[in-house]
């Protein structure tokens, strides 16, 4: 049995939230959840099994660029430990957490074989 969940998200910045509400609502996805994080606005939109995270920035060089996916578990510190021992390069030194969702969130991330970014993220339950 796999730690691993399954996709959690794909993470997307953009350069003006309000559009992206607008324009992702179009095509039926929902906002779910609005966090601020540091100033910058994070939003979760659903559209059925698919999540997107959405946040505004001003040092998205290209609009439109997926920054990242996540895989979902609720055992985060054994994912922790399975992605270093397998050997893959972590961006984040250790489990980071923010307090996202009604419980806040405990993630890290770490490259891919592509050079991707790849997020393990769990919503904590308590």
């Amino acid at each position: 049995m796999s730690i691993f969940k399954g996709i959690s998200h794909v993470g997307i910045p953009t350069n003006d939230f309000a559009k992206s509400v607008t324009e992702y609502e179009k095509i039926g996805f929902k906002l779910i959840n609005q966090e601020d994080n540091n100033g910058s606005v994070t939003g979760f939109f659903q559209l059925g099994d698919l999540m997107l995270e959405v946040w505004e920035t001003e040092t998205n060089p290209v609009n439109g660029a997926i920054n990242h996916y996540a895989i979902d578990t609720d055992e985060i510190d054994e994912a922790f430990e399975k992605i270093k021992d397998a050997g893959f390069k972590l961006i984040d030194q250790q489990v980071m957490h923010l307090p996202f969702w009604e419980h806040g969130i405990s993630y890290f991330n770490f490259y891919g074989p592509n050079n991707e970014t790849i997020e393990i993220c769990q919503k904590n339950k308590k």
